[in-house]
């Protein structure tokens, strides 16, 4: 039995006068049937439709949820209270991006790809060049906060001043969240663990920490170097998009390719996006946070 099915038993529509031609279904959006036809037809260029991809993936519920806008906006019971609670529960999350990264390079057959990626952990363990310490200085980023510190311990940085440590028992929404996308990365197609980490994380980045800066300015004890993570991650992830989108495009002459690589880019924001409902709840009522499922 269908769920329409099901859901029309239930309720008190009388079916005899129930006209089911009229139940229109959901429509798509034109940025998805796009999508969809250049994923299946044979002619397609591969960095079209990666870019086609990657608007797809800022549209999507990830990227524009309302725990996002609530930070920005201010609109939560207590925003510092929020900002503190993200810190203790996401670095479970955070501190192993390094084993994504090597998780999906081992994926790859592709010695130039291997080592595209290797460039983003190397940044990733606090080594930047020249040129990349100018850009972020630029921007208000010292050298002397970040030079030779791993991205993880920036964010353990931002969790201490924030008066938190990370919980010694890991919560069941982070453990999941972790498990479940270190899956797709290992189990799925190399296509899939591309569009996971590239099209799904990496592309969004900049994207979702824009509104936790807007938040951390109402914050007046943390300083800039406290909360460097965040518009380090708004600047310099601008490159490890583009790494991980060229390489992406390598996927996308065929069409498996394509279909793993938005396959494993919405698994990715479908993971994050169930996140992002789960700290929104907590931050909602701070009070009874520790009840909330996961």
């Amino acid at each position: 039995m269908t769920a329409l099915a099901l859901d029309l038993r239930s309720s008190s529509v009388d079916l005899n006068v129930l006209d089911l031609n009229a139940i229109e279904p959901p429509v798509p959006s034109s940025r998805s049937l796009l999508t969809f036809t250049r994923r299946t037809s044979s002619a397609v260029d591969p960095g079209a439709f990666v870019a086609d991809l990657a608007a797809e993936a800022l549209e999507h519920r990830a990227v524009r949820h309302p725990y996002l806008n609530a930070l920005a906006e201010g609109a939560l019971p207590d925003v510092r209270w929020a900002l503190a609670d993200f810190a203790a529960q996401y670095y479970g999350y955070s501190k192993h991006f390094p084993r994504y990264l090597t998780t999906v390079m081992s994926r790859l057959e592709e010695a130039s790809h291997r080592l595209a990626l290797l460039q983003n952990l190397t940044e990733e363990s606090g080594r930047y060049d020249e040129e990349e310490l100018g850009e972020l200085a630029e921007h208000g980023i010292e050298a002397e906060w970040i030079v030779g510190i791993p991205h993880p311990a920036l964010f353990l940085r931002f969790a201490q001043a924030m008066g938190v440590s990370p919980p010694k028992v890991e919560s069941d929404a982070v453990l999941c969240w972790r498990e479940m996308f270190l899956s797709v990365l290992t189990h799925g197609t190399p296509a899939e663990a591309v569009g996971a980490l590239g099209l799904g994380t990496e592309n969004i980045v900049s994207t979702i920490y824009g509104p936790f800066v807007r938040a951390i300015g109402r914050v007046s004890e943390l300083s800039a170097r406290d909360s460097v993570f965040f518009p380090l991650h708004t600047t310099v992830d601008d490159h490890h998009q583009a790494t991980l989108q060229a390489i992406a495009a390598s996927f996308a002459g065929t069409t498996e390719g394509r279909a793993g690589l938005r396959r494993g880019m919405l698994k990715s924001l479908s993971l994050r996006a169930s996140y992002w409902d789960w700290m929104l709840a907590r931050a909602m009522n701070p009070i009874e946070a520790d009840r909330v499922i996961g």
